[in-house]
């Protein structure tokens, strides 16, 4: 039997050629986008998910003016202590940053590399395996350096590299041990990582840090907790033992909790310190796994819409095949081995042409989305969602058909009238869809658009940084900026310890005026700069005069608009600040003597960093302030021949340290990466925007098709008695009109919900009008009437002697 209904299916769908290309077109843009966007939802969902039970140690502080912040970063003793105290816990590993050295063997290869500590519990907390060397060698090792994979390639090749010296910054010394690449869906970064013992010896603080510090929050802390364990009362018991290691003259105002390595990525707060490697973003992954489900319904709805039509076709056959004694479960079975055919050809395709396009696909969404890292029950789930769906889709129409009777069947006037609540729903929803998508896209467009062109308070054409890697580069920095100031190019230099767009930790200090209390300290934003560095970033010295770079100057700052209004001064300039503690990343340390500085300047307000925040108060000391180092050179190019530039650049660079590469940025492109993810979720947005309207026509016209033909004697007699073309027209459109009004009003409030959401995570962005939606709503009707009219007007023009024939 089943073996007959498939070749009944397979003569029906070939004799049914147009029928069966719509649909399998319909069904499989559908699928494909379904898979596709569920593909990168279970990507961005399987972080760290084969990291069980294991938790990063978080700590929450309060400062003095109420400011809340996340911190990953703890003292030391903190996680040593609550592994010894607490069962719950069953071992502790810590990370901590050293910063960038060079290294590398060859001077061709050398580069700069981020530095971490690993202790001996790295790999009984996380389950990554070794692939040269053993977990004991790295232990009883004294001292030596951990690579991963990829890393260790990069200088030695496909050889063995355990037991080979490799040149650092810091000394050479011998490889111990070489990782496995950590999984690209981990949020654990590929580093250079030396051993705790080879800390001890290359750090000169280290050992006594370790040993003894409460304060400093320094080191990542990663726990392995028993399954059993109260993940709350442990938090409670940790932030208890660190307030009872405390000093006592200090008040204090952290606490600590416990969270999954699992939820890093798509945590969603701003956490310091943290080790998160490509941070997700869980609006886009909610946003998109909604598009896949709206896509895919509007497919199944367009599906379900040409097989009203088709059965309309197959009322004849239906009705003989009940006089012949086919039941209503044998005509179910034949429509559901068609539609099983239909949709499986449709979901082969869909998922051959994800393959196909995985290339593509990883360009689209900027990440490594491989399907072969797919779950494979993720992937059974997709199928499985799809495919049910899709089945779905045939009940309606089989429904319609069934309540009629044999007599109906045979003489196909099955009733189809227009008051049919699940056509009515399918309509709107697809009106729905259409409205949100269109609109999503003109916001997104209009924000993208306004951040590209938004002020930032300085000219960032032309500019490019050159790092300061070496204490060399840094000494002699007033002679290679004469240097560099000589090839033709260059227009202007500067020195900075840090730059708008910074990709770097921006100290932040705690500043007050003098006379006040350190409860009424703000915190701000610190960098220190030279004389240069208003003319090269062509930043407004509202109030005062510029730095002359003279001795003097290291007790002279500006401060911008929004220090001002912080520190609440009427007349800044001559003011006196006091700046008593500093926090570079982690926690505030105290100067040995608090920075007395005179305000010698007022900045006009200039972004420096992520457009997603405010303008924070900035306190910007000469070169030689006490509080943060030069690192950067920062030049004013006009070139039409980059490379030749970055050729004389790196001549001035090997002359002065032929040791250390030279490390070149172009500001212009570290501006567009705050809203690079922004950018390509755009990109995806209208394209699947486009689908959206795709789909939703096809299941327009074919509603209007299926309308037309339901109504193909009415409308012969109401041409017979005088009815014109246009009321015609009208007649066939009004429900389509009233059904995508409703669906204005319905996405409304949706849109205006699910865009203000994204649009609020911007500091700074566009306001939500009412015409944006007005546009989204006329584009609608637009696209309702051109297709409505193809059906409505061939229905019109027909030959009504031949519509009253019809029964």
């Amino acid at each position: 039997m089943l073996k007959n209904h498939i070749k009944v299916a397979f003569r029906y769908l070939k004799n049914h050629l147009s029928f069966t290309i719509i649909n399998v077109l319909g069904l499989t843009l559908g699928f494909f986008c379904f898979f596709l966007l569920n593909a990168y939802v279970l990507r961005e969902t399987s972080f760290d998910k084969g990291q069980e039970n294991v938790f990063r140690l978080l700590q929450e502080t309060t400062d003095e003016n109420g400011t809340t912040r996340e911190i990953a970063q703890s003292p030391p003793k903190v996680g040593i202590e609550s592994r010894l105290l607490f069962d719950e816990i069953e071992t502790q590993t810590q990370i901590l940053y050293l910063g960038r050295a060079n290294v590398g063997n060859n001077p061709q290869t050398v580069n700069h590399q981020q530095i971490a500590v690993l202790d001996d519990d790295f790999l009984n907390v996380f389950s990554f395996p070794l692939i040269e060397g053993t977990t004991n060698g790295l232990i009883n090792h004294p001292n030596g350096i951990i690579l991963t994979q990829t890393i260790k390639e990069n200088y030695f090749g496909k050889q063995s590299a355990l037991g080979k010296i490799l040149k650092t910054s810091y000394g050479d010394y011998p490889v111990v041990g070489v990782l496995e690449d950590f999984p690209e869906n981990s949020h654990l970064e590929n580093l250079v990582f030396f051993s705790s013992q080879m800390a001890s010896e290359v750090v000169s603080w280290y050992t006594d840090f370790m040993s003894a510090n409460w304060t400093r929050n320094e080191l990542i802390t990663y726990l392995k907790v028993s399954p059993s364990a109260d993940l709350a009362a442990l938090g409670d018991k940790i932030t208890k033992l660190a307030q009872e290691n405390q000093p006592k003259d200090i008040l204090y105002n952290s606490s600590f909790a416990v969270q999954s390595v699992q939820d890093i990525h798509l945590y969603e707060n701003e956490v310091e310190g943290e080790m998160n490697k490509d941070k997700g973003n869980g609006f886009y992954v909610s946003l998109f796994f909604w598009v896949s489900i709206l896509i895919l319904l509007v497919a199944c709805f367009n599906y379900a819409g040409l097989l009203n039509i088709a059965f309309i076709d197959r009322a004849k056959e239906i009705g003989l095949r009940q006089i012949v004694g086919a039941g209503k479960l044998s005509l179910l079975k034949q429509f559901l081995s068609e539609s099983l055919l239909l949709i499986s050809v449709s979901i082969i395709l869909a998922y051959t042409l994800l393959w196909l396009l995985q290339p593509l696909v990883q360009i689209w969404f900027s990440t490594t989305l491989n399907l072969r890292s797919i779950p494979f029950n993720g992937i059974v789930i997709m199928v499985a969602s799809g495919l049910f769906l899709g089945l779905l889709s045939v009940a309606y129409p089989f429904w319609l058909i069934i309540r009629s009777g044999v007599s109906s069947s045979i003489k196909s006037t099955i009733s189809l009238n227009s008051k049919l609540p699940f056509r009515r729903f399918m309509l709107t929803f697809q009106f729905i869809a259409v409205i949100v998508f269109i609109t999503a896209s003109l916001v997104f467009n209009k924000q993208m658009d306004f951040l590209k062109n938004r002020e930032l308070g300085f000219k960032k054409e032309g500019l490019a940084t050159v790092d300061i890697n070496s204490r060399i580069l840094r000494n002699q920095f007033e002679a290679i900026k004469t240097e560099f100031s000589r090839i033709p190019e260059v227009q202007s230099v500067s020195v900075s310890s840090r730059v708008p767009g910074e990709w770097k930790n921006i100290p932040t200090v705690k500043t007050k005026r003098n006379g006040q209390s350190l409860a009424e300290a703000k915190d701000m934003l610190f960098m220190g700069a030279d004389k240069d560095f208003l003319k090269t970033f062509n930043i407004r010295l509202l109030d005062g005069t510029n730095f002359k770079d003279a001795p003097s100057d290291s007790s002279k700052v500006f401060i911008n608009q929004a220090a001002v209004i912080a520190l609440g001064l009427e007349n800044p300039i001559g003011e006196m600040i006091s700046i008593p503690a500093v926090n570079y990343g982690g926690s505030n340390r105290n100067l040995n003597q608090p920075f007395i500085a005179q305000v010698a300047g007022v900045l006009e307000d200039f972004q420096i960093e992520d457009f997603r925040t405010n303008i924070k108060p900035l306190v910007m000391g000469n070169w030689n302030n006490p509080i943060h180092s030069i690192d950067y050179y920062t030049l004013k190019i006009k070139t039409s021949d980059w490379s030749k530039t970055m050729i004389a650049l790196k001549k001035v660079n090997d002359s002065f340290d032929p040791k250390t590469p030279i490390e070149f940025n172009v500001l212009d492109d570290k501006f567009a990466r705050f809203f690079e993810r922004d950018m390509e979720h755009f990109k995806l947005l209208n394209f699947f925007s486009i689908i959206v309207v795709l789909l939703s026509c096809m299941g327009l016209f074919a509603m209007s098709a299926f309308v037309a033909k339901s109504r193909t004697k009415e409308i012969g007699i109401r041409k017979v008695l005088g009815s014109s073309v246009l009321q015609l027209q009208y007649l066939l459109s009004k429900d389509f009109v009233r059904l995508m009004l409703v669906g204005l009003l319905v996405a409304t409030p949706l849109t205006w919900y699910a865009l203000q959401t994204w649009l609020s995570d911007f500091a700074y962005h566009i306001d939500f009008k009412w015409w944006m939606v007005a546009i989204g709503g006329f584009i609608c009707f637009s696209l309702t009437i051109v297709t409505v009219s193809f059906q409505s007007i061939k229905a019109a023009v027909a030959n009504p002697i031949k519509s009253l024939r019809t029964e």
